[in-house]
């Protein structure tokens, strides 16, 4: 199992793939990828997407193969404008996402065998900030191996 490749082919995909849905919907690209903590001291650019790789599980199925699920989260955060218009931002760029995610087929074109958007969650204030607005998206990805 290669961790580091699946993940870094999955950070490939959305930063090649997400700005093209951005630009059909008349959107800028975000200002930076981040595969890192969230951190809005360090990072303050207006608009930034994280990927915060998370857990693994594995189970052996009965025909001799095992399955493999991975679960991570995007993040999407936006700052320094007005919290009326922030907020209107992080609906279009999170409905931009999962339009991306189901384009791929719920896998990013291949990186594993089904996946899918559990949940978003928005905040629409963060650190008690109500000019920064987080969007929180949940995927799982499951792989028989």
């Amino acid at each position: 199992m290669n961790f580091l490749d699946q993940q870094e082919k999955i950070q490939e995909y959305i930063k090649k793939n997400y700005k093209i849905v951005l630009s059909e919907l008349s959107l800028e690209d975000v200002n930076d990828y981040i595969d890192d903590y969230l951190d809005f001291d360090k990072y303050t650019k207006a608009k930034i997407l994280f990927f915060d790789f998370g857990k693994y599980k594995f189970n052996s199925l009965s025909n001799e193969s095992n399955e493999e699920e991975f679960e991570f989260k995007i993040y999407i955060a936006f700052r320094n404008g007005k919290a009326k218009d922030l907020k209107s931002l992080m609906l279009k760029y999170t409905a931009a996402f999962y339009e991306m995610f189901e384009r791929s087929g719920g896998n990013f074109n291949g990186v594993a065998d089904f996946g899918v958007i559990e949940d978003i969650t928005f905040y629409n204030a963060t650190e008690a900030n109500i000019n920064i607005k987080l969007s929180e998206i949940s995927i799982k990805l499951k792989t028989e191996r």
